[in-house]
């Protein structure tokens, strides 16, 4: 594939991968801080997400040809990669699960007002439909595909974009109690932003890991994601601090473009979650060897739909958090063996760096630190490694593993 057209697809896939109901419902969360401040959080959370995660594990997928987690093998041996590929399977099948239910009550919401028709179970074996069908395509019709979605995505986008800015317009802005200024701290919400792009670090490897050029094609698939997140997640603040309502679907029923709106929620959860699908398929690929990545994806999606027929989703911050705390230490042990160290710890000291890195997370989360959680524990445990580097005998990593 050219440069030029490499480029453009891993853009346009992580600009689709950003376009979500989910990201515009974490938005809605930030709403407590008001404009000014909920703007500088969304901002600041995903600099810290996309530029100091995204892109190294990004760069890491390109340089190694190794998939995200497969790169854990240079801090943790092979045990590490079985461990984290587990873990991550278990938190994308739970993502596949929140996608299908965001998209199906999204949908029956939409669909009963313009309709008086709603099914639950319909509307979520739809999408997971979708998933399926596109996991099934070659990956070039998939490119072409996928690149066509999301550029009418972006289109249809806009256009509700307009129309809700004309609708709140003549709207009386939200009154102040229903937006309680101290539900949520600066802190916290920024650690929303950070954790929401956490959720792709341990995929975008996956998809980096057949390309030269590393740092560019990481730059830009990081860039896609960080540039659809931030109009997603600010689409989310600007409707509650407006209307003071988080049903974002009633508003869009109301605007009379309903019928766009359900397409564009069908489409943007289906090109969100079939990387979810096929990376927790990959992670599983390691765990039994099997080759067959697509018919393990299309198993990943059937039991996120049957999770979320089934399942109450309930706590969708603290699944966040989970996120953070576990591969927040993961990454900062991968990335001080990788870029600063080139060697790596003894492989029990780099275990029990990552749990204590996970039990950190949640007591430094007391802190509530202006940058959120993630950048604490980045840099107190990066340091920590680094340090333990000075009275420990280190492992320098050969040249295989440091170029491939």
């Amino acid at each position: 594939m050219k440069t030029g057209r490499l480029f453009r697809s891993q853009f346009l896939l992580w600009l689709g991968a950003a376009i979500s109901i989910a990201e515009i419902l974490t938005g809605t969360l930030i709403a407590p801080l008001g404009l000014t401040r909920g703007l500088a959080a969304i901002i600041l959370g995903h600099l810290i997400g996309c530029g100091l995660f995204l892109v190294p594990a990004g760069y890491l997928g390109a340089k190694l040809h190794r998939s995200a987690l497969a790169s854990a093998e240079l801090a943790f041996g092979q045990g590490g990669v079985w461990l984290a590929s587990g873990l991550n399977a278990l938190q994308l099948v739970g993502w596949t699960a929140v996608m299908i239910v965001n998209a199906q009550l999204a949908m029956n919401s939409i669909s009963g007002q313009l309709f008086g028709f709603k099914s639950p179970i319909l509307m979520a074996t739809i999408v997971a439909v979708l998933i399926i069908g596109w996991l099934l395509m070659g990956s070039q019709l998939l490119f072409k595909i996928n690149n066509f979605v999301v550029g009418l995505l972006v289109v249809g986008l806009l256009v509700i974009g307009t129309v809700l800015m004309l609708t709140m317009v003549f709207m009386a802005p939200a009154t102040a109690h229903l937006l309680p200024a101290d539900s949520l701290t600066f802190g916290q919400a920024v650690e929303l932003n950070v954790t929401m792009a956490l959720s792709w670090l341990p995929l975008i490897g996956d998809y980096t890991q057949r390309v030269d050029r590393p740092l560019p094609v990481a730059l830009v698939s990081a860039g896609g994601y960080m540039l659809g997140s931030i109009v997603m997640f600010v689409t989310g603040l600007l409707v509650v601090l407006r209307t003071g309502q988080t049903d974002i679907t009633a508003l869009l029923t109301r605007s009379g473009l309903g019928l766009i709106a359900l397409l564009i929620i069908v489409f943007s959860t289906v090109t969100t979650t079939f990387l979810d699908t096929y990376s927790a398929a990959t992670s599983l690929a390691n765990l039994t060897g099997s080759r067959h990545i697509n018919r393990l994806a299309i198993g990943v999606t059937v039991v996120g739909l049957v999770i979320a027929l089934t399942v109450a989703m309930t706590y969708y911050e603290n699944f966040l958090y989970l996120i953070g705390s576990v591969f927040t230490p993961l990454y900062a042990i991968i990335f001080v063996t990788y870029f600063i160290r080139k060697a790596t710890l003894p492989y029990w000291l780099n275990f029990s760096w990552w749990v204590i890195g996970i039990v950190a997370y949640y007591q430094l989360q007391k802190l509530d630190f202006i940058g959120g959680t993630t950048l604490l524990v980045l840099v107190g445990l990066g340091l920590a490694v680094w340090l333990s580097g000075l009275v420990v005998k280190l492992a320098p990593l050969t040249r295989g593993e440091l170029s491939r």
